[in-house]
């Protein structure tokens, strides 16, 4: 019966994920958080994985961003906020120190990205802060 209808990946674990899903991830749900995504946001993302992972694959970037949107699309605010959990908590096993700082200082310059900063990137942002243990400035005031 199911000849013909296309099988759905199974959802992410961020447990199971790598530095760049991770942070991809995370980035995303900053992203969304105000219910659209720019172009200015997406750039800053795109640098802090080119600074992160000079390696990496664009093509296989923009999959995880992808994913990432329609993960996070498909949970309600109480599962959006434990999936940033786990992913802070992820990304604190797999970066080390100064690319956690990497991260602190583009997650300041994606939440400033489009003029404002809304109530969801702040909760985030201190979910960050707590989780990670670093101190991400920005101004409310933009």
């Amino acid at each position: 019966m199911g000849w013909f209808s296309k099988k759905e990946a199974p959802p992410k674990v961020p447990s199971e994920m790598s530095p760049i899903e991770s942070v991809t991830y995370l980035c995303t749900a900053i992203q969304i958080s105000d219910g659209q995504i720019d172009n200015e946001e997406k750039n800053i993302w795109l640098e802090l994985v080119t600074e992160l992972f000079p390696e990496f694959s664009e093509k296989r970037a923009n999959t995880f961003f992808s994913e990432a949107q329609l993960s996070l699309n498909s949970k309600n605010n109480t599962e959006k906020k434990e999936l940033v959990v786990e992913l802070i908590e992820r990304i604190k096993e797999l970066l080390n120190a100064e690319q956690i700082n990497l991260l602190g200082r583009k997650i300041t310059d994606l939440v400033e990205a489009d003029g404002m900063v809304m109530s969801g990137e702040v909760e985030i942002v201190q979910l960050i802060e707590e989780h990670l243990n670093i101190k991400i400035k920005y101004d409310l005031e933009i």
